[in-house]
């Protein structure tokens, strides 16, 4: 139903709520596999997915209109969708859809916006489904 082409966690962490970034003391880059990698820089811009996952979706008007239950992560890095949890009430009678991550703003805590957003037209939208 949606062709991934894993380009996007960079985009979604960069929004992603404060809260959410690594509390660890940074460690200086080396190199791993071949490929440096700066842990410092990214300990201390980014964001841990497990804070993100079951983070609640607000819209404008600060009302919830759901909750990310999972991030689609390209093989380069990126993620592409967020898959946000809608409707339902303790999980029961609730679907999925798949939110292009570029959409989200930060939020507070353990949330993000996602404006002009309502839970009526989130549950509008064709269900996501996980390939195989």
């Amino acid at each position: 139903m949606y062709k991934l082409s894993y380009v996007a966690i960079a985009a979604f962490l960069a929004v992603a709520p404060a809260t959410a970034k690594a509390d660890q003391t940074p460690i200086a880059g080396h190199t791993v596999l071949g490929v440096q990698v700066n842990v410092e820089s990214v300990v201390t811009t980014g964001y841990s997915a497990n804070r993100l996952i079951g983070a609640t979706v607000f819209n404008s008007d600060k009302k919830e209109v759901g909750r990310i239950h999972d991030l689609i992560v390209s093989t380069d890095g990126q993620v592409n969708l967020a898959i946000v949890e809608v409707g339902g009430f303790i999980g029961i009678g609730s679907k999925y859809v798949a939110i292009p991550a570029r959409l989200f703003k930060e939020g507070v805590k353990q949330s993000v916006l996602l404006p002009g957003a309502s839970e009526a037209e989130l549950k509008k939208m064709p269900p996501f489904q996980y390939a195989g």
